[in-house]
């Protein structure tokens, strides 16, 4: 079996052809995610594109593609650097993310990666993250980089939190707090008061693509009426919009798609969308009709789908990353995610470096010693 060659792909073109043989490799993989699919990265790029270039690294051997690092490339500011960063094709719905590789191959592409970036000056940071701890970045690619002198760093960022759904609604129900428990009731109270209730399920494969597409519109809708719209990540908007609509096509394909709404008297207030594969249900984004928010809608609907959803067959109920308030009340489970940072061999990534890596912690600790001063002179502590 000959050895790896490396190219960098600009086109879309070539990531479109690269669909079967893509998904081939993940299916050899160690970790075959719902994230690591060509249809995951597809509509990632519907919304990455408005603001990257395409920039993935594709392995191929004897004629065949081989392994990829779905990477991209963006300017942007880093402490007082204007940087060209390379990271993997992301959106905040992502929930994990890595190299795709086969399993029985992960060392040697690593290398073959490696090889690629540091023989390349055309970026000066890389920032790899959503990853899982037994990642092939976490470990392969980062020990790789490594043996070629890249500087590289691994640390935990976050956590995705998840509940288990292989035991059942009673057992998990009991578990949680008293006051969890008074707020589904006020809120289930409140939503009777104000009208009739109805909650429906779009499930994975149950209707055809009209259907789909509106209920997606839909769900655009009640986004554009949620507090997500002051952070220009509603789906309104024209990158999530592209980004949700091709997921929609896609999984729907792939029969994996989930949607819940929730309507009062007819009106559409909450949604959950959702990802069903691998055994898992995938929460990507939960919104509500901000103006209805006293009488709680997404956290009824919350509450009805999480117990329907023990009755499934399925393992894990993931929320997504983020240390959020709402999460810890669901469940004390969270899966660590971790981040893999390498600086290039460019001026600019040695000074951003410096300043990451030394500069600015060290600055952090002189802050903190002067206020942890200025406190006991002012008998503060």
């Amino acid at each position: 079996m000959g050895s790896f060659s490396a190219k960098v792909i600009t086109d879309i073109r070539e990531f479109d052809s690269f669909r079967s043989a893509w998904n081939r490799i993940v299916d050899a993989s160690a970790d075959p995610n719902i994230f690591l699919r060509h249809e995951w990265f597809d509509a990632a790029w519907q919304w990455r594109s408005s603001r990257s270039a395409l920039h993935l690294v594709a392995l191929q051997r004897d004629g065949a593609l081989a392994a990829v690092l779905p990477l991209c490339a963006t300017r942007n500011r880093a402490g007082p650097f204007r940087v060209c960063e390379l990271g993997f094709i992301t959106v905040p719905d992502t929930q994990f993310s890595d190299a795709i590789v086969a399993r029985d191959q992960a060392t040697g592409a690593c290398h073959a990666f490696a090889d690629a970036l540091a023989g390349r000056k055309d970026w000066d940071v890389m920032r790899l993250n959503y990853l899982k701890s037994n990642s092939v970045a976490a470990n392969a690619l980062i020990d790789a980089c490594g043996a070629r002198g890249l500087v590289a760093l691994r640390r935990r960022i976050s956590g995705n939190a998840y509940v288990r759904l292989d035991t059942d609604w009673k057992s998990y129900y009991d578990t949680r707090t008293r006051s969890q428990k008074k707020a589904h009731n006020l809120a289930s109270n409140r939503l009777k008061k104000a009208g009739e209730i109805k909650v429906d399920w779009l499930a994975p494969g149950e209707t055809g693509a009209d259907a789909v597409d509106a209920q997606v519109q839909t769900i655009v809708d009640i986004s554009s009426r949620s507090w997500k719209t002051r952070t220009g990540n509603s789906l309104d908007n024209p990158a999530p919009q592209a980004f949700i609509r091709r997921l929609s096509e896609l999984a729907h394909e792939r029969r994996w798609l989930s949607i819940w709404t929730l309507r009062l008297d007819g009106k559409p207030l909450a949604m959950e969308y959702q990802l069903v594969a691998d055994g898992n249900a995938y929460a990507l984004r939960s919104d509500f009709d901000h103006a209805y928010q006293e009488i709680s809608p997404g956290t009824y609907l919350t509450r009805q789908l999480l117990e329907d959803l023990f009755s499934r067959g399925l393992v894990r109920y993931y929320m997504g990353p983020g240390d959020n308030a709402y999460k810890h009340r669901q469940t004390d489970l969270f899966e660590p995610v971790e981040e893999v940072v390498v600086y290039g061999r460019t001026a600019v990534g040695r000074m951003l470096r410096a300043w990451e890596t030394r500069l600015k912690p060290a600055a952090k600790t002189l802050r903190e010693r002067f206020r942890r001063s200025a406190s006991r002179e002012d008998g503060s502590e």
